[in-house]
């Protein structure tokens, strides 16, 4: 079949289909390149989105109601943790330990910071050693016991225990943190490892027109679903803000605990149906540090000014090895790492600020609503706006042949999520201004008479960043990376995230007031700033790109 003037090839699929594959030439440049389209998700792959789903809304329950378990004392009256007479103290908020703001950012960001730590011991040997099926395997029995410690732990004779309480909390969270780490990245590495096309091809349409089947648009679109899944699990945790203010913490932890006992079971079902890619059973650093001995040998100074650093080489040690890495892999792992240091300051913004801003919930007019439920705001953002990506306005920029390319959807992600922060500031300033505390709103009996239900823009425009920005982000970690790598890159992405929480934890220590408007203002603005530096930054990407879609 010739496309366009195209020249293809055949290549048989596992299926025996054969497939009719792009070549890099085109030879015939007067006629228009066929259009772009997406290839069709393999059906096991949202059944593989389950287990995200399961796992991200056992997380994100807990993460809600955490900070108020922490930082608040017991309602009136209350045993539970829960607000027992809600008519005389509808703006009264759930709460158990009683050990402040500072200390309930700093056990929400260890938690994030060990999530997102542990994937790169957890990637590593998923890569070398146990497999990505094996490695979820093992998150998911962690997490069933890190689940029941914190059941055991919102207990009310346990609460009344308030060192016990905080110390079984701790580890409980550390436990399950540790679980997150097993799972989240070696998930999404297994789902885009069902899609077994590893070229663009091209077919014709019922219609008659020849169309491109893009791999990395069809990537792209299973990053889009994964992430979807995500957020349907997240913004499911809301219930947990109105379970804990009626029944108490306890009953939010128990049903974490069996969203986690559901994955034994899912996961036996999916193992004889599911492409796996068994682990290498040698150390990639047997292969990366003889590269970067070649990369740093006489003269690499004077290549690194010349542009030239990675092209001393272009083959790996051995040609008899072909699973080995190449210089050229390790040239866009590299890349990769760059851009992963860049979403340090996204992450900021995006997930560090967390408890602040349920915190300033709290010190608005709630009317009866649970203050930390309008953070699910933004996975509900994240729910609307996914599908518009996927079904309206990507395909109709393809349609337009307009090229939106990566480094141009993580910029618009950056500036997104730092506007975000930056309406956070605009909202605590007129939280000072309004309320009868002044600068000391935060622990004042009386809250301000601004409605919480502004902070939904501020959480709306930090959920439309992470579908530019974080999506297309592991899009990149995945099919920029060597096979026998790919866990252990996407754990280097997660690490980014740990990065943002310890400058998280460090914020934890000023997150009072009257500070809160300068901590707003100064990540949004690093925020807006890091999203033109990162455009100029990666412009050669972008032209990588372009030049891709014209060939």
């Amino acid at each position: 079949m010739n496309s366009g003037g195209s020249e293809s090839s055949t290549e048989p699929t596992k299926g025996g289909i054969e497939l009719q594959f792009i070549s890099e030439s085109v030879s015939d440049s007067h006629l228009p390149l066929p259009r772009r389209v997406p290839g069709t998700i393999p059906k096991i792959s949202y059944l593989i989105c389950l287990i995200e789903f399961s796992e991200r809304m056992s997380y994100y329950l807990i993460q809600g109601c955490i900070t108020n378990l922490v930082q608040r004392d017991l309602p009136h009256n209350s045993t539970t943790g829960a607000v027992v007479d809600d008519r005389n103290h509808s703006n009264e908020s759930p709460g158990a330990l009683g050990l402040g703001l500072p200390v309930a950012t700093f056990l929400m960001q260890l938690m994030t910071m060990i999530a997102n730590l542990s994937p790169l011991v957890s990637g590593y040997y998923a890569d070398t050693k146990l497999g990505k099926f094996r490695a979820i395997k093992i998150g998911a029995i962690v997490g069933i016991v890190g689940h029941i410690l914190l059941v055991f732990a919102a207990l009310p004779r346990v609460l009344r225990l308030v060192p016990l309480s905080f110390a079984i909390t701790l580890v409980s969270l550390v436990t399950v943190a540790v679980s997150a780490g097993f799972i989240k990245p070696n998930l999404m590495p297994l789902l885009m490892d069902q899609y077994v096309s590893q070229k663009d091809y091209s077919t014709t349409l019922s219609t008659g027109e020849v169309v491109i089947v893009d791999r990395k648009a069809t990537l792209e679109r299973m990053t889009l679903v994964y992430y979807l899944f995500i957020n349907v699990g997240c913004f499911l945790a809301f219930i947990g803000s109105f379970i804990e203010r009626r029944f108490g913490f306890w009953l939010v932890f128990l049903i974490t605990a069996f969203l986690y006992l559901i994955l034994p079971l899912l996961l036996r079902f999916l193992k004889p149906r599911l492409q796996i890619t068994q682990p290498t059973g040698e150390s990639i650093m047997d292969s990366i540090i003889p590269l970067l001995r070649q990369c740093f040998s006489k003269g690499w100074l004077s290549r690194l000014y010349h542009g030239q650093f990675w092209s001393y080489h272009s083959l790996s040690l051995s040609d008899s090895e072909p699973s080995k890495i190449t210089i050229t892999d390790l040239k866009s792992t590299f890349q990769n790492c760059v851009i992963f240091i860049y979403f340090i300051v996204f992450n900021v913004n995006d997930s560090a600020l967390t408890s602040i801003q349920i915190s300033q919930a709290a010190s608005m007019r709630t009317n009866g609503m649970p203050n930390d439920l309008f953070q699910s705001f933004n996975p509900l953002a994240i729910i609307f706006l996914i599908p518009f990506q996927n079904y309206v306005l990507y395909p109709f920029l393809r349609h337009k042949r307009i090229v939106f390319t990566s480094v141009d959807k993580i910029a618009v992600g950056f500036i997104l999520a730092g506007l975000g922060s930056l309406f956070g500031a605009i909202i605590q300033k007129r939280i000072y201004q309004t309320n009868k505390c002044g600068y000391h709103a935060s622990t004042c009996d009386q809250v301000s008479p601004i409605s919480a239900w502004w902070s939904i823009i501020m959480f709306s425009l930090q959920a439309f960043g992470e579908c530019f920005a974080t999506v297309t982000c592991y899009e990149l970690a995945y099919s920029r990376s060597p096979e026998n790598m790919r866990s252990f890159v996407m754990a280097l992405f997660l690490t980014s995230v740990s990065s943002s929480s310890v400058i998280g934890e460090i914020i934890s220590y000023w997150s009072y007031d009257p500070n809160l408007v300068r901590i707003f203002a100064w990540c949004g603005g690093l925020g807006v700033l890091f999203g033109f530096i990162f455009y100029f930054h990666f412009r050669f990407l972008k032209v990588e790109e372009l030049n891709r879609n014209v060939q």
